[in-house]
């Protein structure tokens, strides 16, 4: 496993310090360094490659037996790029040539620099990419490459790109192959085009769906497609280490906003059929999600890797800086959880951003594991034991798999395509999602996220939940009814399936539950703060959001909330959005009822109450024959009862990797009891024996 820290990000820091800092890693218990390899910093002149600080650092790296991850920065261009490839900037929304400039924290090269749908561009930017991996794909410490950070590619553009001829010809094929030609793209968005040089790009939210959603489609395939040619290429050149890529967040999370439109940085589920695996950054101590994030994250990254490598690939080090902002400190226990969310689904790497404290533009002064906030040492520490741990149970971890997941949170692409042609954000469906798989995790209940052109994640399920989604297509409705009816239990929200997938709305009859006999009557001013239903016998009342579509049935009723077979199996449908309502604030009464429809996981917590507002909660695995749990508690007691499943049960003790305490296991009629403390970071990582 490859636990480490970024650290170069030329020209930053100076050499000066790198002798002490490489020695000082491997003495907190770090394995790997990484490394940005910038295009703008190595080409600094046309053909002109200078790696001689890289040289350098790559030698420190062995010597001090450090991994490395050399991280291809191909997005921050050289200031030239322009003087010698005419053309090739970007054209924004408005019909404007974009003007690139310094990148607000790399200090040095330009963004958003050329379009790479110019072949120019990729011409020179793929010989930067062949130098580059040609150089140091024979260096001794080289672990992997992560061929593109962040997935940025539009960043300061002031405007939404890219409207030049180049993506205009590349779209215009897009819509070719996916409509069948011009009278296909006509039937489906009721228009009359003569020529495709009239079909332009949608150009602002709240003007016509069907161009603005198509548009997001295509950019979200276009930077798929772009990945791809620089994993192809990278893959080509050095076939013996992984080449892996990573968003700032995963995609399920991508809002959009701020001259960028939602998806246009990719599908993480289309990366990971490409590359090699995929990767995530999570600063929970500075954007405002906090740690009961960070897992949702993972899950997500998880779930789209479908068994090929997951990277941590940017964890916070230590204290946000952003411009002027206070953030708060990053202390040892938090950060120790964080790390371990990833080890119990498996990460393959957990790299940390970042060693030192940055010194360029508004992140001056953060993010550092051994910055100036007055818990370095204490981070220090804990990542050393750490460390060493990981390197005591290496064969334990690398055949380590977590279990597999029966409850399944559907991701429409296509519903946040809406939603942002509407609003300029998806917002609202990422809540909705986030909101349910943040309360099924404190469940002890492992999601996985079912990407709508990724079907054969249905496979292995029991309950699927559709939080806000308003498009379906076709596919898309005959694989979930075809699920449904052969036993799955079905939980849809207000609208679903209400638009079709370029965004023409559907009336109520017309939408997939109506083969169930189950229609909604329209939109409804709520007249009440909370909504009330009974669900098998016990009484819920919730939060709601943005409003209430009642529920008329085969037999002439009204509901807020229905509650009925479809053929082998079940549908729910909740005339509101209970998922958006829940996010960002914990509802007690949600989460039991996702436990009622869900059933347990292969552990329950029986104490403290996983519905209380600080959490006990467990993501377990297998490695090999051996049954690992991983318990997280930011609860205010350390002792913790929980309960394993009959099929996770078969052992009398529970030993503590981490304190090596043994716990003994009761068996009952429900499987096997017992009582667990966890340490000092809040946690406990036990093997059933």
């Amino acid at each position: 496993m490859l636990l480490g820290a970024q650290y170069y990000r030329p020209p930053f820091p100076d050499r000066n310090y790198w002798a002490d800092d490489m020695a000082r890693m491997k003495d907190a218990g770090l394995n790997t360094v990484q490394h940005w390899v910038v295009w703008s910093w190595v080409e600094p002149k046309p053909g002109e490659f200078q790696f001689d600080d890289y040289d350098e650092l790559v030698s420190l790296a062995e010597k001090n037996h450090l991994q490395l991850v050399l991280s291809t920065i191909a997005e921050i261009h050289p200031y030239w790029i322009h003087r010698v490839v005419p053309g090739s900037e970007m054209i924004d929304h408005m019909g404007r040539v974009v003007v690139s400039s310094n990148r607000c924290e790399i200090h040095n090269g330009l963004t958003p620099g050329g379009c790479f749908d110019h072949p120019g561009v990729w011409e020179r930017m793929s010989r930067f990419l062949t130098e580059t991996v040609t150089r140091y794909r024979g260096s001794k410490a080289l672990a992997g490459w992560d061929a593109w950070n962040e997935l940025r590619w539009n960043v300061q553009a002031d405007g939404y790109v890219c409207y030049c001829p180049d993506t205009l010809k590349a779209y215009r094929s897009w819509l070719n192959d996916r409509f069948g030609g011009l009278d296909g793209l006509n039937r489906a968005w009721r228009r009359r085009y003569d020529c495709w040089s009239d079909v332009l790009p949608g150009k602002l939210p709240d003007r016509p769906y069907t161009e603005m959603m198509s548009f997001l489609h295509f950019l979200t395939w276009r930077s798929n497609r772009h990945g791809k040619a620089r994993y192809d290429l990278m893959k080509g050149l050095d076939p013996n280490h992984p080449v892996t890529l990573h968003a700032g967040e995963p995609c399920t999370v991508m809002t959009g906003g701020g001259f960028e439109h939602t998806g246009d940085r990719g599908n993480d589920w289309d990366f990971a059929d490409d590359c090699d695996g995929i990767g995530t950054s999570s600063f929970p101590n500075c954007w405002g999600d906090g740690e009961e994030f960070v897992p949702v994250r993972v899950e997500s990254v998880l779930s789209a890797a479908r068994g090929k490598r997951i990277w941590m690939s940017e964890l916070q080090g230590g204290k946000a800086s952003v411009g002027f902002e206070v953030y708060p400190p990053v202390l040892a226990a938090d950060q120790q959880r964080w790390l371990y969310h990833g080890v119990s689904r498996g990460a393959e790497a957990i790299l940390f951003w970042c060693w030192r404290n940055e010194v360029f533009g508004r992140e001056s002064g953060g993010f550092g594991m051994i910055g100036n906030d007055g818990f370095a040492e204490e981070r220090l520490a804990a990542m050393a034991k750490t460390g060493t741990w990981l390197k005591e149970h290496e064969t334990l971890l690398s055949d380590y798999r977590p279990s597999p997941s029966r409850a399944g949170v559907w991701f429409s692409p296509r519903t946040y395509y809406l939603h942002w042609s509407q609003e300029g954000h998806a917002g609202k469906p990422i809540d909705a999602l986030n909101g349910y798989m943040k309360h099924l995790i404190r469940s002890s209940i492992p999601p996985r996220v079912v990407e709508e052109n990724h079907l054969d994640a249905l496979q292995g399920l029991d309950v699927l939940f559709l939080p806000r989604t308003l498009v379906l297509d076709d596919s898309a409705i005959d694989a979930i009814t075809r699920w449904t009816q052969a036993g799955g239990t079905l939980v849809c929200e207000s609208e679903c399936g209400a638009f079709d997938s370029v965004g023409i709305y559907r009336y109520p009859e017309d939408r997939f539950l109506a083969k169930w006999g189950i229609q909604e009557v329209g939109r409804r001013v709520p007249d009440a703060e909370t909504i009330r239903f009974q669900m098998e016998g016990k009484e819920y009342t919730l939060p709601f959001k943005q409003w209430w579509t009642p529920l008329r049935t085969a037999d002439g009723g009204e509901s807020i909330f229905v509650d009925q077979p479809a053929g082998k199996g079940r549908v729910i449908v909740i005339g509101t959005y209970l998922g958006q309502a829940c996010c960002r604030s914990h509802s007690p009464a949600f989460q039991a009822m996702l436990r009622q429809i869900t059933g347990s996981g292969p552990v329950e917590i029986l104490s403290p109450d996983p519905t209380a507002e600080f959490s006990v909660y467990a993501r377990t695995g297998l490695s090999g024959d051996k049954k690992l749990i991983f318990v997280f508690n930011t609860a205010q007691t350390n002792e913790i009862r929980l309960r394993l499943q009959p099929a996770f049960a078969g052992g009398r003790e529970l030993h503590d990797l981490l304190t090596h305490q043994v716990y003994q296991l009761k068996p009952t009629d429900t499987g096997a009891e017992g009582a667990v403390e966890t340490n000092p970071w809040g946690l406990a990582v036990l093997v059933v024996r």
